[in-house]
């Protein structure tokens, strides 16, 4: 669910987050009633309503700080996510220097730290003037705040205390690659720890718990190899050159040709998803396999390709001279397929080509066969 734009960022909810609402009520209201066994049942449910929100909303406060900060150093941040593990912000691409990492990643914590702190400054600025429940709810949403920002804190990739030390490691060895490959495996490592502890919890103690432990551990593990596999992409397509990439697309597809003829003497016979359409010598558009798939069979007799094609100006420009990694961010500018790119030379406007998002992810697997051939560290 869309809730609105912040400074240009999308904030989304997805409805996983009421269970986080709902435990933070159930364990809040819990922890009040251990304090106050005599609190009215209205008492109660308010205790766990208000810390439940409040939990929401400083998770959305400490993502919007990180996302922020990371728009303060130039990197494009699309939406920001509040999901069943808490939130996360889609920041388009790694940040460019260990010293913006390091600061991009520690506001996260240090925001919540901040916000567990306000919250009980609150009972020490009022004493004596709020309600009991009041209090407990801020006592316990401070000390969660508190808590949430020593965990993020864990040098555990890809959380905020991971990516710090991933920035430290990068500072020292001045190798994004090394430092991430060695702070994955940490988090990995943290989430296996977790999973372990989570299974003794169950077994031996007895403790509900040990399944939300579980949990976390196996996404944290999950998120580190992840992690560690876009960045090792992004790097790989950041030598990538575009004018490679792009040799030897010479195949077009004439404007006034039937579709069912281009689907058998085009598409079947060159195994290629999209075609550029030419028109009297001259490229007018684009043509891929699914505005094929949606035209009804019976229909494919008697349209041409010029009817279905789509034009040039609807797809992004890419200049041939620059990198598989910023043609992939303008490729995806548009979220929804296809992502194909019309390269041109940057000053004469002439067509050198086209690019998918699908020839750069194969172009990666080749220059990973062969890393000196692209550069690789």
């Amino acid at each position: 669910m869309k809730l609105g734009k912040i400074n240009g960022i999308l904030i989304k909810i997805h409805f996983s987050t009421l269970v986080i609402v709902g435990l933070v009520g159930f364990y809040s209201a819990t922890f009040f009633t251990s304090l106050v066994p005599e609190a009215a049942l209205l008492e109660i449910l308010l205790v766990g309503l208000l810390s439940g929100f409040i939990i929401l909303f400083s998770i959305l406060f400490h993502e919007l700080f990180h996302s922020l900060m990371a728009q303060r150093y130039g990197l494009n941040v699309s939406e920001i996510e509040l999901y069943l593990f808490g939130g996360v912000s889609k920041i388009e691409e790694e940040p460019r220097t260990p010293k913006s990492e390091m600061i991009i990643s520690v506001v996260d914590p240090l925001s919540s730290l901040l916000l567990g702190v306000v919250f009980l400054s609150l009972l020490f600025l009022s004493p004596g003037l709020l309600p009991v429940w009041i209090i407990a709810t801020f006592l316990y949403s401070g000390i969660s705040n508190i808590a949430l920002g020593f965990f993020n804190l864990l040098p555990a990739f890809p959380m905020d205390g991971g990516r710090v030390l991933r920035a430290y490691l990068w500072n020292r060895r001045n190798n994004l690659l090394s430092a991430t490959k060695t702070a994955s495996r940490i988090g990995s490592l943290i989430g296996y720890s977790l999973m372990i502890y989570g299974f003794l919890q169950i077994f031996i103690l007895g403790l509900f718990g040990g399944f939300w432990l579980i949990i976390m551990g196996s996404f944290l593990n999950s998120s580190a190899r992840k992690s560690y596999v876009q960045t090792v992409n992004q790097v790989t397509l950041s030598n990538i050159n575009i004018d490679d990439v792009i040799l030897g697309q010479t195949i077009y597809l004439p404007y006034d040709i039937l579709v069912e003829d281009a689907i058998r003497r085009y598409f079947m016979a060159y195994k290629k998803e999209y075609f550029p359409v030419i028109k009297a010598n001259e490229i007018i558009g684009i043509l891929h396999l699914n505005d094929v798939k949606r035209i009804p069979t019976e229909q494919r007799a008697s349209l041409t390709v010029g009817d279905i094609s789509k034009p040039l100006d609807e797809f992004p420009i890419i200049d041939y001279r620059d990198n598989g990694k910023n043609a992939l961010q303008k490729l995806y500018v548009e979220k929804n397929p296809p992502h194909i790119g019309v390269v041109k030379e940057q000053f004469s406007g002439e067509i050198m080509g086209f690019l998918s998002d699908n020839e750069l992810y194969a172009a990666i697997k080749f220059c990973q066969l062969n890393p000196t051939s692209c550069q690789m560290d």
